[in-house]
């Protein structure tokens, strides 16, 4: 039965590189002295068999060397790191997020009520700092809001 591939995976990665390669997983087995069941079974996530380092530089480098466009292992790790992050830090990513917001509405609040209090400012301006500041002040609730969620506690999953 085959298996269905995630479009970004350490299995897609390997894929790409033995469709690249003349000798597709033969050669990919060869480049890194292992089995060709092995070289296969890096890919396949119910298996325990991991490619080392040296072996996925190795292929990305032969995929290039065989006209290849890109490094699919790297690129591949490169993915399964920033979606790590992204759950493991994900109040991080938030606030920081957030903290864009924040800064990007209050900038544009304290610019408004700058021209509202020109001499020349005309009641359009002062509408304009009004709708300005209830833009900072909601972003800023938003931010509130998020940082007491991240030191609130977590309900826990039933064992």
């Amino acid at each position: 039965m085959t298996k269905e591939r995630a479009p970004i995976s350490l299995d897609a990665a390997l894929a790409r590189i033995a469709g690249q390669l003349p000798g597709s997983w033969a050669d990919m087995a060869r480049l890194t002295g292992y089995a060709e069941r092995t070289v296969r079974a890096w890919g396949d996530e119910d298996r325990d068999e991991q490619i080392n380092l040296p072996a996925a530089i190795a292929l990305d480098i032969a995929f290039q060397a065989a006209g290849g466009a890109g490094l699919p292992c790297y690129e591949a790790y490169g993915y399964m790191v920033g979606a790590a992050q992204r759950t493991s830090f994900v109040n991080a990513f938030d606030i920081l997020q957030l903290a864009s917001v924040v800064v990007r509405e209050t900038g544009q609040a304290e610019a408004a009520l700058i021209d509202a209090a020109l001499p020349d400012a005309t009641a359009g301006d002062r509408r304009e700092a009004q709708r300005e500041l209830i833009e900072a002040i909601e972003s800023m609730k938003r931010a509130l809001l998020v940082l007491e969620q991240v030191d609130a506690p977590r309900a826990q999953a039933p064992p």
